[in-house]
């Protein structure tokens, strides 16, 4: 399912005789919140640099691995602490890209915190291909008047249309990457043998990266101490950067379901994040569902979202949050993430605030297994067997059969055949969905629920 919108003018490029300027287009679907006109506004300190970056982004959101049809996307950026951020997906959503343009790159104001998606047609990125390294860039996000002009060249915006699964797929990679830690680092000429080592043709199997020394290598074959890449033909899509790049730092999870690749090109990082099974995708994990339904007191949510739009960036250390345990807060942070509210910094290991420029009730209603469990609620096809400080069960109905599941305070467990097969690695499933929003929920908060989502 997409939803397609209208930008209220388009993005636009002048070309002077010695300098460009940019100005970047915003869109944003809470109308609750007043935009400002320009969230940023500067010179590029490292147009070149900048612009093979994006350039490369645009090259990732045209990819896709899977049979579905492919369109161009538009990233989403987001303006604070210092620092521009263009995040985006492939067309298949199994690979996650973005450029962090650190504050050394530039040389502006930052006039108002913000995310906004941002309109990159094939004007600019035509444009951005022609931009030289001694060249006057000025970049600019968000602009009430907006002209398209290029020599004698005119723009005229078009609309376009965004995935919902990027939501999805947003909310999953925060939390992937806060799980993350760091397994190698490569210079620049282990950056070259890497690529040289990747299989020319699809990789349908995992891959496991390990070293002979200092030199790479890769291999089907898992070994003590090897790194798990799923899909890694993926990874020829940032060749392109090579040359910029002088280190490329690597990460994964402990379940080994997603590998990140972070690229320092001088004032400029560029990440790349694969998922393991590059045929499904970010937004077909079911690792943020779990968090839509945890009962999370709300005044720890209030706070925590006013503090991060505060602060910008933070971490669990951060004092004003001392009062939250370390579990605590990490329920928190993720229910934030999976709604959209938090993006997570590899290199710094901090939360960093990025609110999506959709409306909130829109993330709970976009998977699939969320909404199979409200329905199941819905029609009644449940029984409440028994409720108690530490215990929480139910029978669901199934096809033709009733799941038990239990909740206590340390696991949960279903009788269904996925938690027989998956477990929680993908996410719980239906019939513990619906027990967990059953045991949060009162009767009147879920009646409003089932009402929000029109279900």
């Amino acid at each position: 399912m997409d939803i397609t919108y209208q930008y209220k003018e388009p993005s636009t490029i002048t070309k002077e005789t010695d300098k460009s300027n940019i100005f970047l287009s915003h869109y944003n679907e809470s109308l609750e919140e007043k935009q400002s006109p320009c969230f940023f506004w500067g010179k590029l300190q490292e147009p070149y640099v900048i612009a093979r970056s994006l350039l490369t982004l645009s090259k990732i959101v045209a990819a896709n691995f899977m049979p579905i049809n492919s369109s161009l996307r538009d990233p989403v950026i987001t303006v604070g602490g210092e620092k521009l951020r263009l995040e985006a997906f492939s067309s298949c959503c199994s690979v996650y890209g973005k450029v962090d343009i650190l504050p050394e790159a530039l040389d502006g104001e930052f006039l108002q915190q913000g995310t906004t998606n941002v309109d990159f047609n094939t004007e600019m990125t035509a444009a951005l291909s022609k931009i030289n390294k001694k060249e006057q860039v000025f970049f600019s996000i968000g602009k009430k008047e907006f002209v398209m002009q290029k020599e004698d060249q005119k723009v005229v915006e078009k609309k376009v249309a965004l995935p919902l699964r990027w939501i999805k797929g947003m909310a999953t990679v925060q939390l992937l990457s806060a799980d993350m830690h760091e397994v190698a680092v490569l210079d620049k000429l282990q950056i070259q043998l890497l690529f040289r080592a990747i299989p020319k043709s699809e990789a349908k199997d995992d891959y496991y990266l390990s070293f002979r020394g200092k030199k790479p290598f890769l291999s089907p074959i898992k070994i003590k101490g090897s790194i798990c890449i799923g899909g890694i033909h993926r990874l020829r899509l940032i060749e392109n950067l090579l040359p910029l790049a002088s280190k490329l730092i690597i990460y994964t999870t402990q379940q080994e379901q997603a590998t990140a690749f972070q690229f320092e090109l001088a004032s400029v990082r560029f990440t790349i994040i694969l998922s393991r099974s590059y045929w499904r995708g970010f937004s077909g994990e079911g690792s943020t569902l779990e968090n839509l339904t945890e009962d999370i007191p709300e005044e720890w949510m209030q706070k925590l979202n006013t503090y991060a739009q505060i602060q910008e960036e933070f971490t669990p250390e951060a004092p004003l949050l001392k009062e939250l345990s370390s579990y605590n807060f990490i329920n928190v942070a993720t229910r934030l993430s999976a709604m959209g509210l938090l993006g997570y910094d590899l290199t710094h290991q901090v939360y960093y605030y990025r609110k999506l420029p959709f409306k909130i009730s829109r993330v709970e209603s976009l998977n699939p297994r969320y909404k199979n469990a409200l329905l199941l609620i819905k029609k009644g096809n449940y029984e409440l067997v028994k409720h108690s400080d530490g215990k929480f069960e139910t029978r669901i109905k199934g096809s033709g059969v009733f799941h038990k599941v239990i909740l206590t305070s340390e696991k949960a467990s279903c009788t269904c055949t996925w938690f027989a097969t998956y477990g929680t690695d993908r996410g719980v499933c239906k019939h513990i969905l619906a027990t967990r929003i059953l045991k949060n929920n009162t009767e009147k908060e879920l009646k409003e629920l089932l009402e929000e989502l029109e279900l």
